[in-house]
């Protein structure tokens, strides 16, 4: 079948968008790091980060879920932009490194609003292929990924070429910048592909709310999924922030330092997404493709248990970063179309969104109180001894391994009455094999 113009355009718009946010993310974060990490004084505040992360979190997704109901979507959408794009311009220019309020205020603003920034920008990918054969929308997600991950490398590399020439700040002010490009792009892309799915009746939008996923055991799962893995995912980051933190290389060098980090780590992760992540999701289908991270960490989390070496939590984490954002976030992003269209929203928003930060800011309290028995002073000694952490990781990497079996284990389960979100999830299990699938047939007409 040959593609034609607008085919064409529906797989790259989105891709072009999702890379310049990431590129905008890791621009920003990269500036944000090199002030932050000056010493172990920024260290011993990151689990109080996390905490605040996760309750600012909160009311940000409250406000981002209401502002869907009321507006819609894609006009919330615009606005979550917009907002992050003003604040990060208004507050850049005036960051000063060390201990002080704005920066603190602003190394946690920036996660939390691109969390809901990127939740929002795959929800626009799966509304433009919700009527997308399924073949077709993996291939799609697959290289809107790709996209995605080259986004990330182009911002390393820009990171790294002005680290050199400009205070760290000005990157902040750089991302911004992008940012605001990025919204004349989604203006764009909405214009140019109507919304494919369809307002429940007033009688049915009391049902959907930021309780749908534990009303189903689909979502529930996803959400333990994301909780389990965020929890993983902030143990790893700790480690390796805290073997960066006791080379002491000042803002310049931190800046040169973190954006070496974040080109390796997108490159590597763009090579996986075009050649492992087809091959990964047509041989082993959804479930066994959110095995793949889960399995690969922890290979490397037994590693550190061993040796708890800044060169084995280096490796941990781009281990952890490169699979995260290639193999696993395209499949992660498409095991939210089983969930009905009109609840995938506040779904997303809640599993990703909330859940999530909540999972890290339970880890970042553990993380703190350890700290204050080990540093009561308020001066950590380094280099800093993490090795309960690494055994803590290794442990919350196998109760996620175990949580996402339960997928497979829920649609075995619900046999004898498959429900539509369960039938799109095994449909999109037997992508190898269609005509193997009756619900790839029957239920994937029109369904996305």
């Amino acid at each position: 079948m040959v593609k034609t113009y607008r085919d064409r355009q529906q797989t790259f718009l989105p891709a072009l968008a999702l890379g310049l946010t990431t590129a905008a993310f890791i621009i920003a974060k990269t500036g944000r790091d090199a002030l932050f990490f000056q010493g172990s004084g920024g260290l011993l505040q990151l689990p109080l980060v996390y905490i605040n992360i996760g309750v600012a979190s909160l009311p940000l997704a409250l406000i981002f879920v209401k502002a869907m109901k009321i507006w819609g979507a894609r006009p919330a959408r615009v606005g979550i932009l917009l907002f992050a794009a003003t604040v990060m311009a208004a507050c850049a220019p005036v960051l000063q490194a060390g201990d002080n309020v704005l920066l603190l205020a602003v190394f946690m603003f920036i996660p939390a609003v691109f969390g809901l920034i990127f939740a929002s920008l795959w929800l626009l990918a799966s509304d433009i292929f919700e009527k997308t054969e399924k073949n077709a929308a993996a291939r799609a997600f697959s290289k809107v990924g790709a996209g995605t991950l080259a986004g990330g490398m182009v911002g390393g590399l820009i990171s790294k070429g002005f680290a050199s020439y400009i205070d760290a700040k000005w990157l902040i002010f750089l991302a911004a910048g992008i940012i605001f490009s990025v919204i004349a792009l989604v203006q764009y892309i909405h214009g140019r592909f109507p919304t494919n799915i369809i307002a429940k009746k007033d009688d049915e939008k009391k049902k959907v709310g930021l309780f749908a996923p534990i009303k189903n055991k689909y979502a529930l799962i996803l959400l333990f999924i994301s909780m389990v893995g965020a929890l993983a995912g902030l143990l790893i980051d700790f480690q390796f922030y805290a073997a960066a933190a006791s080379a002491k290389m000042g803002s310049k060098g931190n800046a040169s330092f973190f954006a070496n980090f974040y080109i390796l780590l997108n490159f590597s992760s763009l090579l996986l997404q075009l050649f492992a992540t087809p091959k990964i999701q047509d041989r082993v289908g959804l479930r066994g493709g959110l095995m793949v991270l889960p399995i690969a960490l922890i290979g490397g989390a037994t590693f550190v248990t061993a040796a708890a070496t800044a060169l084995s939590r280096s490796v941990l984490r781009v281990t952890e970063g490169g699979l995260r954002s290639s193999v696993h976030r395209s499949i992660w992003e498409q095991a939210f179309i089983p969930v009905e269209s009109t609840e995938r929203s506040a779904v997303k928003i809640v599993v990703d969104g909330i859940a999530a930060r909540i999972a890290e800011a339970l880890g970042a309290a553990a993380i703190l109180l350890w700290l204050r028995r080990v540093a009561p002073s308020g001066v950590i000694t380094m280099p800093l001894d993490t090795g309960w952490i690494a055994w803590v990781t290794l442990t919350t990497v196998v109760i996620w391994l175990f949580i996402t079996q339960r997928l497979r284990e829920q649609i075995k389960e619900e046999r004898g009455e498959i429900k539509p979100a369960l039938a799109k999830a095994r449909e999109m299990d037997c992508e190898r094999f269609p005509d193997q699938c009756p619900c790839t047939t029957e239920l994937g007409k029109g369904i996305a």
